[in-house]
């Protein structure tokens, strides 16, 4: 099965989510899945773009709305694989709350998230995820918050669930855990950690 569309990526060169959509390419067609079965529901950002990418059904949605969209193409057809594909920003700030509802639910769809710590579409403001200090354009002084933990976060919401973050840059760790979110029977949420080589000095 051939996920790729004729839509060449746009993402700078070295950017992680290259990976990213390639290892769930990979396993989509490991596991065997119809491009008819499957949709992905993606959010606003860099890893949102993934929807040109990707030969499925789904959506481009708004900013953090991307889990909601995929719970209700679960809801309304449960054999469906589905997926949501966003960044730290969308995912883990403007919709976090769908986030942490879709753990209680433990429904069966898979989230991925590439985690660069930044909202590095829009030039490098802080974000959810973002250490401590870090100076960036929104935060000249430092940013002043705690970062969220994703996993941890998601964990002791609901302990049942697949939750688990890797280094983009172990690209043999992350097409593992690619498959191994999409096997599971229930949520599952892969964050992907990432650097952006663009705004992330």
């Amino acid at each position: 099965m051939n996920f790729k569309t004729n839509i060449i990526p746009t993402w700078c060169p070295g950017c992680s989510n290259y990976l990213l959509s390639s290892g769930i390419q990979q396993t989509l067609t490991k596991l065997n899945v119809s491009t008819s079965d499957l949709v992905i529901a993606y959010d606003i950002g860099c890893a949102g773009n993934m929807a040109d990418f990707i030969n499925s059904f789904g959506a481009h949605t708004l900013h953090g709305r991307c889990i909601p969209f995929a719970i209700g193409a679960k809801v309304a057809n449960p054999s469906l694989t589905v997926c949501a594909v966003g960044g730290d920003g969308g995912i883990y700030g403007e919709g976090l709350n769908h986030l942490i509802a879709a753990a209680r639910m433990n429904i069966d769809i898979t989230v991925f998230v590439a985690n660069n710590h930044l909202y590095s579409l829009t030039t490098g403001q802080t974000s959810p995820t973002t250490a401590k200090g870090t100076k960036t354009k929104s935060t000249p002084l430092g940013a002043p918050g705690v970062p969220l933990d994703p996993v941890k976060l998601v964990k002791a919401v609901n302990p049942e669930v697949f939750a688990e973050t890797v280094d983009s840059k172990d690209v043999g760790k992350l097409n593992e855990l690619i498959e191994s979110a999409m096997k599971f029977r229930g949520f599952s949420l892969l964050d992907t950690a990432q650097f952006c080589l663009a705004f992330g000095k």
